[in-house]
């Protein structure tokens, strides 16, 4: 939630049409060569659905008889395996897990009827993965050509607790302007995950160039050779970094996990990581890019948070000055203590937190 229209503006520049914001989704039209770019390239999407069809249901009795009308024998072959993912916001439809059950059944009764056996449900790793998402009475049933969720780059080999997501940290950025500068730093780098998204961006790598399979891999249709001429084109259009990027924490294990997962990566070595506190450091570079995750840290008591953020903006105005400065917390009371006045924000989610993108122009 929250980065729609970051996500439209990457659909857009992949050459997707019609396209169409909806509530934490984008919709838009486009062919298999753009179904596979959309999964290669799009770095704030958490997966890529085509849409089966859509209908209305009033009670489980109807979501099951219409379900049942479709022509699953397109989609799914008999000897294949099948999961169900649900996303239901409804006051009828209660329980995601049982919407699951009366699709999964429809399945399953469609093919009996009609084959004398059924497709068998396998939720690790299915040869179709299909999603149903209900909003009030509405339901759309897609087929996921992801297959496991997009955030799953492959570059992460080592995280601490509650790390950051890939997808949401892109986001982030690509909400900010860090792509106009020289000098990139994270001084509470964590695993990582900002700091190598923005290497990624800023290399033109697309974000999940690294993976090994996707959903549409397993589809009747896969073509193979196309699937190899785009990644082969992606690896050719990578480029020599711009940014002269650094990451800082306060602690070894941060530090050893954000060389661990960069080192992964074309370009990882040279980004400098060291193990440093935020507030012992001498002075910024000038006008450089500062953006942090900073704890949120709902273990503290309130003051001792609070005291936290507004030394975060204390240092920022003394040591780090002419900077940009962008800080992303799903402490927003904690924010509001930090000093100074944002320029922007940006309302977000971390997973089921209310949080915020916020920047701040900081003048020496």
């Amino acid at each position: 939630m929250g980065l729609e229209s970051v996500l439209s503006e990457e659909i857009k520049k992949l050459g997707g049409e019609n396209i169409k914001i909806a509530k934490r989704a984008v919709i838009y039209d486009g062919d298999l060569e753009l179904l596979y770019k959309s999964n290669l390239y799009l770095r704030s999407a958490i997966r890529v659905l085509v849409g089966i069809t859509s209908f209305e249901a009033k009670n489980e009795d109807e979501l099951y008889k219409k379900a049942k009308e479709i022509d699953w024998f397109k989609y799914l072959k008999l000897n294949q395996t099948f999961a169900i993912d649900t996303n239901v916001t409804s006051d009828i439809f209660r329980h995601s897990k049982y919407v699951a059950y009366k699709v999964k059944d429809a399945i399953a009764d469609k093919f009996t009827k009609a084959k004398g056996r059924r497709p068998n449900v396998n939720t690790y790793n299915p040869n179709a993965k299909f999603n149903v998402r209900i909003h009030n009475t509405s339901v759309e049933i897609s087929l996921d050509s992801s297959g496991t969720s997009l955030h799953q780059r492959g570059y992460k080999v080592d995280s601490l607790d509650a790390p950051l997501s890939e997808v949401l940290a892109a986001g982030i950025l690509l909400n900010t302007n860090f792509s106009e500068k020289e000098y990139f730093m994270d001084p509470m780098c964590g695993s990582g995950t900002l700091i190598t998204e923005a290497l990624m961006i800023n290399i033109n790598m697309p974000p999940n160039f690294m993976r090994e399979e996707f959903g549409f891999m397993n589809w009747t249709n896969y073509e193979d050779r196309m699937w190899k001429d785009i990644k082969e084109n992606a690896k050719n259009s990578i480029i020599d970094p711009s940014i002269k990027f650094v990451g800082t924490d306060i602690s070894r294990k941060a530090v050893f996990a954000t060389k661990k997962n960069l080192s992964i990566l074309p370009y990882g070595n040279d980004v400098i990581v060291n193990k440093k506190d935020f507030f012992k450091i001498n002075k910024c570079q000038e006008n450089s890019f500062i953006i942090m995750n900073p704890p949120y840290d709902i273990r503290l008591k309130e003051n001792e948070i609070t005291e936290f953020y507004k030394r975060i903006g204390d240092k920022l105005k003394q040591d780090c000055a002419p900077c940009d400065a962008w800080i992303f917390s799903g402490n927003i009371p904690a924010l509001k203590q930090f000093g100074l006045k944002p320029a922007k924000k940006v309302k977000l989610m971390n997973g089921k937190l209310d949080a915020e993108l916020r920047y701040f122009d900081i003048y020496s």
